[in-house]
């Protein structure tokens, strides 16, 4: 198994070897394309994130919703089934008038150490895929 690829926080493997898979397997440039999908995602991702970020700092709530919803679509192909579900967490949250703002904090904290997860082990198999 991959370095990183495997890494795991509550059982759950930060991606799903078979996405990725299925994703290779449509492939018919070498690998180039999944490279390129992994980096596509990975730099939206890291501005994604930083948005939540900026828009905690100012309560857009609708803002914060909306980016956690396109980072838990985006994160589907690539079967990062916990960062789905945190970001989806997040979302709810951020959408409910009356929740705590440390609330919704602490769920786009926890979005984010396994964003850090999810690239870990997205570049591990983009390294593994691109070694001589």
């Amino acid at each position: 198994m991959l370095s990183g690829v495997g890494n795991e926080d509550n059982g759950v493997a930060a991606i799903d070897m078979r996405a990725l898979t299925q994703l290779a397997e449509c492939d018919d440039i070498g690998g180039q394309f999944l490279t390129e999908i992994i980096g596509v995602f990975l730099t939206d991702l890291e501005q994604r994130v930083g948005l939540i970020g900026a828009l905690m700092s100012r309560g857009d709530r609708a803002g914060i919703a909306a980016t956690a919803h396109a980072i838990k679509g985006s994160c589907s192909h690539f079967g990062a089934a916990r960062l789905i579900e945190l970001s989806r967490n997040v979302e709810e949250r951020a959408r409910r008038v009356k929740e705590p703002v440390e609330s919704i904090q602490a769920a786009i904290d926890s979005m984010i150490d396994e964003s850090k997860r999810v690239r870990l082990a997205l570049e591990a198999f983009r390294s593994s895929r691109t070694a001589p």
